[in-house]
């Protein structure tokens, strides 16, 4: 769901829990930044910090996810770090790694809500494990028709925050429910397929200044329906979805475009990148009429 209220004002009201910043060290972040791991130690003590020791990197545990605490129930959140870590969170909205991961409200001391994540990582996918707090991983496991289960599967969490991929800042709301949970194919693509869907998700924010709120599930369908072409190439398959996603009309009922599909699908030689363009200009005028 999105909000009007602000991050700290959010934060503040869960006043009787724990509040914490969620971060991913896979994404690199500048020394100098304040929100590097070695200045929030200096900052808030290594007692305010823990590693959330993904299943996958637990041998390896300088590359996992780190839990600020950033405050205990009854207190109030730092205002600084709280705007300082949202900031730097919508800036880095459309890279393909993402420092923050995003901000939880949990009844769950340090310890526990650690524990409760790397878990999690095994849960969301019966075989494997999936970094499911990675923002655009989580983004697409709620708008894919699993946020219900999610929920229930998140139940030891009130409230976690993430700015979106769009830049909304949204919210998941963990909720009492089973704990059986078996995701949906379109979901599971998705989280199969997340690299090539953030690819079309920075190609269109090329194209146009902001990005609708659901973008990440327009650019997970757009991405699964160009998957029918049968392409040869990543690329060829990248550029018909971003036509799905920036042509007023459905590019694929236009018969030279049909006839230019199975050109490509039937020669691994040729690039519908390359060929694409070259379509006459009564057809590109048909194409780009709204």
């Amino acid at each position: 769901m999105q909000t009007d209220m602000s991050l700290f004002e959010l934060l503040n009201a869960k006043h009787s829990e724990y509040r914490y910043l969620l971060l991913d060290p896979l994404k690199s972040v500048a020394s100098w930044n304040s929100l590097h791991l070695t200045h929030l130690q200096e900052k808030w003590g290594c007692e305010s910090l823990l590693r959330v020791l993904r299943p996958d990197l637990a041998y390896s545990p300088e590359h996992c996810p780190v839990l600020l605490l950033l405050a205990s129930p009854e207190a109030d959140c730092d205002e600084a770090i709280v705007l300082e870590s949202e900031a730097y969170s919508r800036d880095e909205r459309l890279y393909e790694r993402r420092y923050v991961c995003g901000w939880i409200s949990s009844p769950l001391a340090l310890d526990a809500l650690a524990a409760e994540l790397a878990g999690l990582c095994k849960q969301i996918k019966r075989e494997g494990i999936v970094p499911f707090y990675e923002p655009l991983r989580l983004e697409l496991l709620q708008t894919l028709g699993e946020a219900e289960e999610l929920s229930s599967l998140m139940s030891p969490i009130s409230q976690w925050w993430r700015v979106s991929c769009s830049g909304y800042l949204t919210a998941l709301s963990g909720k009492s429910g089973g704990e059986e949970w078996r995701l949906k194919w379109g979901a599971e693509r998705a989280q199969n397929e997340v690299r090539n869907i953030w690819r079309l998700l920075f190609a269109w924010q090329k194209t146009q200044e902001t990005l609708p709120p659901d973008a990440a599930l327009q650019a997970a369908d757009a991405w699964a329906r160009s998957a029918t072409a049968k392409f040869h190439h990543t690329g060829d398959q990248l550029c018909l979805a971003l036509c799905y996603l920036t042509f007023p009309c459905h590019i694929t009922e236009h018969p030279d475009v049909q006839s230019l599909l199975r050109q490509v699908a039937s020669d691994p030689n040729l690039h519908f990148t390359q060929l694409f363009p070259t379509l006459p200009n009564a057809v590109w005028q048909t194409l780009i009429q709204p």
